[in-house]
């Protein structure tokens, strides 16, 4: 389960961006009309550079949700009023769910045999669609108009209210319960941005301002994703490596460190295999996460983390350390595989030092608080050990 702050820490950046272009949507006759003007332009330059950028990085969802927002603007613009409104119909049907799914599948190769499925599915989508306009078929779209709620929330129907509340249901439990927020938290807001795009599409220019917010905020998912896969680990969403050297770059001149090491880390994946071993990385990555006293944990590699903390000295940061190691050491891991099914404990290792006036830079630091590392394995494990 996430905590609070994750959760909101996150959210906060598309919901900004939907704030900000309802902020321009409500004061709109307060801003010069060239500027609504561009909106649409602004659209379609941000959609073709999320496909480019999509394709470049294999982030091909990102195509899959961007391609049908362009195709309805078309449709908007180019269809008859009678066909325009039945588009209007079932995109407020089926997109949210079309988010839903894209959501929820993994990345693939665009042209791997999933990534094949998610084309032939999004081709057939587009066909039914383009179909059912093409000939309406006045009996399914009665059903569609159904009356299901007391109050009306036209132009919105009904059945597409009741898709957007179970929608973003599904998509709210995905923000509490799985551990990728960056996309969950977008996906919320986007979907949100839709819903306020369509029920006010007959107030001027809010349409297309809804249309330029939900491209902004994919292309900021983007930038955020790409900063993602470069400095955090994908296993344990722990910072990595990279951004360690990026932060202690940063350092001043008071600083301490731990590097820490899991117990007898190769025996057990050997005994358990290796995707309990990973569930083992998780579970410590995210005991380190709550590190006090202004701590910050990285996976440095394999099972090694290094706890950085500026402005402590070695003294603050190895009661900080000893308490983590203690918690981990008391907490119970449960093993379900093939081979076996019990609890066990793991244990860590820490060697923490402070810089001295000898270290000729952060790395030096580090090559000192390993040494202190190999003393704590020397001695026994499942201990502190400061140099």
């Amino acid at each position: 389960m996430n905590s609070l702050k994750s959760v909101l820490l996150n959210i906060s950046i598309p919901f900004f961006i939907f704030l900000l272009f309802l902020f321009i949507a409500y004061y709109e006759a307060k801003i010069p009309e060239i500027i609504f003007d561009l909106v649409p332009y602004l659209f379609y330059g941000i959609s073709v550079l999320i496909l480019w950028v999509s394709w470049h990085f294999n982030r091909n969802r990102f195509i899959f949700i961007v391609v049908p927002l362009l195709l309805v603007n078309a449709g908007f613009e180019y269809l008859s009023a009678k066909k325009a409104t039945d588009l209007f119909l079932y995109v407020s049907l089926l997109y949210p769910l079309h988010l839903l799914i894209f959501l929820s599948l993994r990345e693939r190769g665009l042209f791997s045999i999933w990534g094949i499925l998610k084309i032939l599915f999004f081709l057939l989508e587009i066909g039914v669609v383009s179909y059912l306009v093409a000939y309406p078929n006045d009996s399914l779209i009665a059903l569609f108009k159904i009356k299901l709620f007391a109050a009306s929330f036209y132009p919105l129907q009904d059945l597409s209210f009741a898709i957007g509340i179970f929608v973003l249901f599904i998509m709210g439990a995905f923000l509490i319960f799985n551990r990728y927020l960056i996309y969950n938290s977008s996906f919320f807001v986007i979907t949100v941005t839709f819903y306020a795009g369509l029920y006010f599409i007959k107030t001027a220019h809010a349409y297309d301002l809804s249309m330029l917010a939900i491209g902004v905020i994919i292309f900021i998912l983007l930038i955020r994703e790409s900063y993602r896969l470069a400095f955090y680990d994908e296993l344990t969403s722990l910072p990595g490596r990279r951004a360690l050297v990026e932060d202690m770059a940063k350092l001043g001149i008071k600083y301490s460190l731990a590097m820490i090491d899991i117990d007898h880390f190769k025996k057990f994946n050997d005994t358990y295999g290796h995707d309990t071993g990973d569930e083992v990385l998780k579970m410590v990555a995210s005991r380190l996460a709550n590190v006090g006293g202004g701590g910050k944990v990285y996976r440095y590699g394999g099972e090694e983390f290094v706890l950085l903390f500026p402005s402590k000295d070695a003294d603050e940061s190895y009661t900080h350390t000893d308490i983590l190691r203690d918690a981990i050491a008391k907490s119970p891991f449960s093993i379900r595989n093939k081979k076996s099914s019990k609890t066990i404990y793991v244990n860590i290792s820490s060697g923490v030092v402070q810089k001295s006036s000898k270290d000729r830079d952060p790395f030096a630091v580090m090559k000192r608080a390993d040494n202190a590392l190999y003393k704590a394995k020397k001695a026994g494990r499942n201990q502190v050990v400061k140099a």
